[in-house]
């Protein structure tokens, strides 16, 4: 082989590796995709998601519910993953250590969703509720369990209480994010009550307060009695492919 031929590939070579030669992507979202760690496309209930993190079964402050893993519904963009693992944490090591039981974020490539009307593009994540059990002891929770006004599961009735404390840490470790902009929080009004007197009956400052007040929503009638919903904004680095609706909180502006 000529020197000149061998220097022309060892030349095609590196170009290759520092992935410079055109390798069949048909849009601007595939190219942007190879090279982010993940990717939301579009809109939470009209989307998509590229390279999505997985969620691992377990962690120190939580553990993947059945259903989702039966769903495979365990995929988010990196930010989200990143704020499941690091809010729960901070609740376990807070709270005696009390786990989160997380439900579904996305499937593996996003899209349609069968059980949900979001949770397309990886920006999404149920959590079902911390819970007592009727002797006050923090025990972990299975299912997604409906509590009414006062704080008492309604199916099964009265066997578990709504664990106010835990729940309020989670809600505020989420209020406070500062890596991870979290857009929603739906639950229902009556849960909402509930964690905003305790919040306030603990001390908690009047900013924080004012910032989960603004989060929290019950986005229809007799919905999310049994589970948080959380929603965070587009990461920066997912614009413009990436799409936010609704208010953008003034604290992130």
């Amino acid at each position: 082989m000529s020197n000149k031929k061998r220097i022309f590939q060892l030349i095609f070579i590196t170009i290759v590796g520092c992935g410079l030669v055109h390798s069949g992507f048909n849009t601007q979202v595939e190219a942007a995709s190879s090279i982010s760690p993940s990717l939301s496309i579009g809109l939470p209930h009209e989307g998509a998601l590229k390279n999505g993190e997985v969620l691992p079964s377990t962690g120190d402050g939580y553990r993947l519910m059945q259903t989702a893993r039966d769903r495979r519904a365990r995929f988010g963009v990196v930010e989200l993953v990143q704020l499941i693992k690091q809010s729960t944490f901070r609740v376990y090591l807070n709270h005696k250590g009390a786990k989160a039981a997380v439900g579904d974020l996305s499937k593996r490539t996003g899209g349609e969703f069968e059980h949900h009307a979001s949770h397309q593009n990886g920006r999404d994540v149920d959590f079902a509720f911390y819970i007592l059990n009727v002797k006050g002891k923090s025990i972990s929770s299975n299912e997604m369990i409906p509590f009414d006004k006062n704080g008492f599961s309604i199916e099964p009735p009265m066997k578990y209480r709504f664990d106010v404390e835990r729940n309020w840490a989670l809600v505020q470790e989420l209020a406070e994010s500062h890596k991870v902009a979290v857009q929603w929080i739906f639950v229902a009004g009556h849960l909402e009550n509930l964690l905003l007197e305790h919040a306030a009956n603990a001390g908690v400052s009047a900013q924080t307060i004012a910032r989960a007040e603004q989060m929290m929503k019950q986005p229809s009638k007799n919905s999310h009695f049994d589970h948080f919903h959380i929603r965070i904004y587009c990461p920066a680095n997912d614009k413009p492919h990436c799409k936010d609706f609704g208010p953008r909180w003034a604290w992130y502006r």
